[in-house]
């Protein structure tokens, strides 16, 4: 059952503990989860909140978590101390379509599918497809099989559902790029710009990589040649509007405003190439 299989999903993605080898056996994913891979991937690279890829601050928190947690309460229901981490929201979601499925009243039935729908719109689909691309280029093979089963299985909800009447508000009221280093905000520049792609960035160009938070290492990356990385990061944003392109069709709406935000980050980024 597709709510078994999200609940299953969800423990992948807090850290390993004693029972989540046998479900990642249960799942046919290649090896089993390790410590050290989680917390590299979802402690220090990509980290497992909406908040991070829906809010312009491209932080923890702020008003894209409090909009989650209005969700919950919408349900009536208290949300967690974490109201937007994946694993909650997709215990959340299987919670929902289980209620959904067991409802005997069809007026009720309707209206708690149109709850699951708006669920998997505003608050899954709009921030997942970037996200599992980005661990897709960066996971272990475990992580990598993970994301794809998750992805997989989301896209099959959308297919299920339908697109919603209007993009997703997190997407709607989202802050355009205005500054190179706002990159680090994805729902600005179309980007999930992780640790990697810092070290990647310093590689390619032979500059000094900087140990320090996301912003501080990038502020002296710019600092340093500002043409060469002004450049890199115009190609990383064209390399990003072809991977958003490659979203299926069912969900159209969240491809389109990924996309353009990324082209518009590729046409400003190169505009701030000096001359």
């Amino acid at each position: 059952m597709t709510t078994e299989l999200l609940r299953a999903l969800a423990i992948l993605a807090e850290p390993p503990a004693a029972h989540t080898s046998a479900i990642a056996a249960a799942l046919d994913l290649p090896g089993r989860p390790d410590p050290a891979e989680y917390t590299d991937l979802f402690v220090l690279q990509l980290w497992p909140y909406a908040s991070i890829y829906v809010g312009g601050e491209g932080k923890v928190g702020g008003e894209a978590r409090d909009r989650v947690a209005g969700f919950w309460r919408a349900l009536r229901l208290t949300p967690p101390a974490e109201p937007d981490h994946l694993a909650a929201l997709l215990g959340l979601y299987a919670t929902v379509a289980e209620t959904e499925a067991n409802e005997n009243d069809a007026a009720r039935r309707q209206l708690r599918r149109r709850s699951r729908q708006a669920l998997l719109w505003e608050h899954l689909l709009c921030w997942l497809p970037p996200y599992l691309t980005k661990m897709d280029e960066i996971g272990t093979p475990f992580y990598r099989a993970w994301g794809e089963l998750l992805r997989e299985t989301l896209n099959a909800e959308a297919e299920e559902l339908g697109a919603p009447e209007r993009l997703p508000l997190h997407l709607r009221e989202a802050p355009a790029l205005t500054e190179p280093d706002e990159i680090l905000a994805p729902v600005r520049s179309g980007m999930v710009f992780v640790r990697n792609d810092l070290k990647r960035a310093a590689n390619s160009l032979g500059l000094g990589l900087r140990q320090g938070e996301r912003s501080y290492v990038l502020k002296s990356l710019l600092a340093q040649d500002p043409t060469a990385m002004l450049g890199w990061l115009g190609e990383e944003a064209a390399r990003w509007v072809h991977l958003h392109r490659a979203m299926p069709d069912q969900l159209q709406p969240v491809r389109d405003f990924w996309v353009s935000r990324a082209e518009i980050s590729a046409e400003m980024l190169g505009a701030q190439i000096p001359a």
